[in-house]
This record gives C-alpha cells, sequence and structure tokens, in this order.
C-alpha cells in the first residue's frame, strides 16, 4: 500500500468516526414540530418495561466501546437488565426512569426524556402505526445523507399472553463505505420497542482501529396488563420471510425517492 493511500485510510478513518459521533448527538437535538406527527401515545405513567441487552459479537484492537456512540455497547455487556419506568407523557415526549442492574450486583438510576419524533435511538413510537409510516425523515449532515427510516412491515410476535402484532423498520445505513444496520421491532398497541440489533462490519475507531460488533437489546418483562412477554423470537423461515418482505418494502422506497449515492 502507498503512503498515499495510507494517509488517505487514516483521514477517512477520523473523519468518519467524528461525523458518527456528530451525527448521533445532532440527531438526539434535532426536534421537528410536534405537530407534524399525528401519533397517538400507547404507554402511560407507571408503565414498566425491562429489556436485557447481549453484546452478541465483538472484535477489535482499540479500546472498548470504540466511540462514545456506542457506549451502549458496555452497558449491554456488563449489565444484567434495564428497566425503563414511564415517570411523565406530555404530548409526545416521554420520561423515562432507567434502572441498570449491573453484573457486580449494584444499580444506578437515571433519567431519560425521549422525543418520539426525533430522538435517537428510540425506544417508543406511536401506537398503532401501519406499514410505510415515517418514523424519522431522510436527513443530511455535514453533506452525507442518511435515509427516511420507515415501517416495514406488521408481523405477528408469540408472546406467552398470545400474539401481538408487532411493527419492524430495518434499514442499513452506508456511511463512508461502513454498513451500519438496525432492526427495530415496536409492539403495535403500546408503540414500546421489544427488540433492537446493530451490527457492523470493519467500522474505525477514533484511533484508526479497524472493529465489528453485533448487540441486542430485548424486552423480557412488563407490568402492562394482559401482556406476559417470554417471546418466542421468529426463527428460521418466519425470519426469512419477514426479511424478504422488508427488502422488497426497501427496494420500492429506493426507487420511489431515488436517493444519492452515498
Amino acid at each position: 500500500m502507498t503512503k498515499k493511500n495510507c494517509n488517505r485510510i487514516k483521514v477517512k478513518a477520523t473523519s468518519l468516526t467524528a461525523l458518527i459521533v456528530s451525527v448521533f448527538v445532532l440527531s438526539a437535538m434535532i426536534v421537528p414540530a410536534l405537530s407534524q406527527y399525528d401519533w397517538d401515545v400507547g404507554i402511560e405513567v407507571g408503565d414498566t418495561f425491562k429489556y436485557k441487552g447481549t453484546l452478541v459479537l465483538w472484535e477489535g484492537d482499540g479500546s472498548f466501546p470504540p466511540t462514545s456512540s456506542l457506549e451502549y455497547l458496555q452497558t449491554y455487556n456488563e449489565s444484567d437488565w434495564l428497566e425503563y419506568k414511564v415517570t411523565d407523557v406530555e404530548e409526545l415526549i416521554v420520561t423515562f426512569e432507567v434502572t441498570t442492574h449491573w453484573k457486580n450486583g449494584t444499580e444506578t438510576v437515571s433519567t431519560l426524556e425521549e422525543n418520539m419524533t426525533s430522538t435517537t435511538p428510540l425506544t417508543v413510537i406511536g401506537a398503532n402505526l401501519t406499514e410505510g409510516t415515517e418514523i424519522r425523515p431522510e436527513a443530511t449532515f455535514f453533506g452525507q445523507p442518511m435515509p427516511a427510516r420507515c415501517l416495514n412491515a406488521s408481523i405477528m410476535r408469540e408472546y406467552e399472553s398470545g400474539p401481538k402484532e408487532t411493527n419492524v423498520m430495518i434499514w442499513d445505513w452506508n456511511f463512508f463505505d461502513v454498513v451500519y444496520h438496525y432492526e427495530y421491532l415496536f409492539d403495535k398497541e403500546t408503540g414500546i420497542k421489544v427488540y433492537f440489533q446493530s451490527s457492523a462490519t470493519d467500522a474505525f475507531d477514533m484511533s484508526e482501529n479497524i472493529f465489528s460488533y453485533n448487540a441486542t437489546l430485548e424486552l423480557i418483562e412488563t407490568n402492562v396488563e394482559g401482556w406476559t412477554v417470554i417471546p418466542e423470537f421468529p426463527t428460521g423461515t418466519g425470519m426469512l420471510l419477514i426479511f424478504v418482505a422488508v427488502t422488497v418494502s426497501i427496494c420500492i422506497l429506493q426507487k420511489k425517492t431515488k436517493w444519492k449515492r452515498w
């Protein structure tokens, strides 16, 4: 590899990391007018949602977590569970008290104020939304586009208390030739997130080290009446059908919107 190419990769890596951090920070700061979203809130004060985070894969030579925007990887890896308790709902802004139970036996409590129309990552969206609903609009950060995020499909997800309709949102973000893959499942009735997956291969940290990761977050318990979780996440043929349906939806959307080349 020539010296010129090495320098180009270093500049690219540093710029990539800085932009990734900035994107996630700016995403949380950008607040669209709430009137643009005619959404119903499906959760209420007192509702609790307990999650289990799992660091499925981590490969990298640099520090962990690799960037501030991926600190949740460390949380998933070092905690037994996280519980989100709804303490306030005002229009489309929801406040959660978040209790993290760490593997060393200690617990920490923090407050999360989430704007359902802008905060990243997403914990809750509108209730009873339908396939094709735009959850986040297309945006541009430092000249780099981020595609609109829309609900791709609706599936039935099995729980101990019975099946519940679930909205699926799967999207890829090709950012400077690094593909970040995201999967969300939201309970349709409440709008709450029941499953989240994030992954990337051969991404760069701030020290220009290469890393790959795969992490998941899954709802394991809730006090919502009539809903006993213990989920049976669809596998095999079921998941294949979901991904086929979502891929078709994404392809159709790409043709309609004619996204710019990354």
